[in-house]
């Protein structure tokens, strides 16, 4: 199940980057394409002649009709009953959206700093309209912004994902703890947003590894790994110099995250 769960949602990322692209970068950007030739098969099978707008609608429902896919495959596989298997699912996707969004926020807020890359850039897109509702009712000008969207994210996963507990738990057992449902769902989101620093940690790692033997720069993957990076590799390489020729800077960073998500994941624990 854990490699049919990444495929649904490697899948839906291509979805959301589609939306994020005008028809231009579909066509004619090398990371375009590659999304293009992922999705023209079903917008072009399901809205043949139609133009990027019209399909772009279509995309919530595809994600809607993945997941349920998503969800029957699960039932198949594990013996749970269905609705058991429809709720684990939708409760995935949604940890995974909002996960998603956080990191689109985070990554898209470096545009300003380290300027637009083939990723940020679309980052920054699929960020935009947290930001903008943060902002409208912050008004925060500038990339202190970036926290409250991150914030309005969480908050919204909370309240869908608390219903979503308290309807399973109402048709499952007749009675339904909005408090126990909000808790539960707000300690499981804490600590998948600190599950996160565990997949920077191998991408540092990664990223350490490439730079022995020297990459092509214009590669997609190397791309991608130096714009998930970048934003705090380099400000913390500043703050940690080279010994002689050897860059210590990635082997400190490691310890450093690791650290800070045991610290977190055992605060949380206490917490709740």
């Amino acid at each position: 199940m854990f490699l049919i769960g990444f495929i649904v949602k490697l899948y839906i990322i291509v979805l959301l980057l589609r939306t994020s692209m005008t028809k231009q970068e579909l066509y004619f950007n090398p990371f375009g394409k590659i999304v293009a030739s992922m999705t023209e098969p079903v917008y072009g099978a399901l809205l043949k002649g139609k133009n990027k707008s019209q399909a772009d609608k279509l995309t919530p429902v595809l994600i809607l009709l993945i997941v349920v896919l998503y969800a029957f495959l699960f039932w198949v596989f594990s013996g749970y009953p269905f609705m058991q298997a429809l709720f684990v699912t939708i409760d995935d996707i949604l940890i995974f959206l909002m996960l998603f969004y956080i990191i689109a926020i985070i990554l898209g807020s470096m545009v300003n700093t380290y300027g637009a890359s083939i990723y940020t850039s679309f980052f920054h897109r699929m960020g935009l309209f947290w930001v903008k509702l943060a902002r409208t009712f912050t008004g925060i000008p500038g990339n202190i912004i970036v926290l409250p969207a991150v914030i309005l994210v969480f908050l919204a996963y909370i309240i869908i994902d608390s219903g979503l507990w308290m309807g399973f738990n109402l048709i499952g057992q007749g009675t339904a703890d909005p408090v126990t449902s909000l808790m539960h769902v707000t300690e499981n989101g804490l600590l998948s947003i600190i599950g996160i620093l565990r997949y920077l940690t191998w991408l540092i790692i990664i990223r350490a590894l490439m730079s022995w033997v020297s990459p092509d720069p214009s590669n997609p993957v190397v791309q991608l790994i130096h714009s998930l990076t970048d934003p705090i590799m380099r400000p913390f390489s500043r703050l940690v110099p080279p010994i002689g020729m050897i860059d210590i800077s990635p082997i400190i960073l490691i310890f450093v995250i690791e650290f800070l998500r045991m610290f977190l994941e055992r605060l949380i624990g206490i917490i709740f």
